[in-house]
């Protein structure tokens, strides 16, 4: 594999396989692996969600986006996967320094050129 991978995922109920098969992957891919947890439905109150974890992790995201990385979104299409291409925008006006209107543009870019793809449902 050429590059990272880096994979933020938002199981619903917590699956312990998840930390199992993440171990797998880490153990062949060394430090080119991340897996960035987020849990909604763990502890009342305290809803972490995929767009959260972007957020926190911003530079990594934009970062890597630089570098033509290939970026998946798996979800549902109301919120989670609409939420996710908000921020997704956010945080290329932000890092850059451009206009949300031109980092809209350039998600759109993203998804006519098949570096954003989505797999989503209602």
């Amino acid at each position: 594999m050429n590059g990272r991978l880096v994979v933020l995922l938002f199981p619903r109920p917590f699956e312990s396989h998840i930390l199992t098969r993440s171990q797998t992957y880490k153990s062949s891919l060394g430090d080119s692996f991340s897996l960035i947890l987020a849990f909604s439905r763990e502890k009342p109150g305290k809803k972490v969600y995929v767009q959260h974890r972007l957020q926190e992790n911003a530079d990594m995201v934009n970062d890597l986006l630089m570098q033509k990385a290939n970026f998946y979104v798996c979800g549902d299409a109301a919120s989670m996967a609409r939420e996710v291409s908000i921020v997704l925008g956010q945080i290329i006006a932000e890092k850059r320094g451009i206009s949300q209107e031109k980092a809209e543009s350039v998600v759109k870019g993203m998804r006519s050129s098949n570096q954003y793809q989505e797999d989503v449902w209602s």
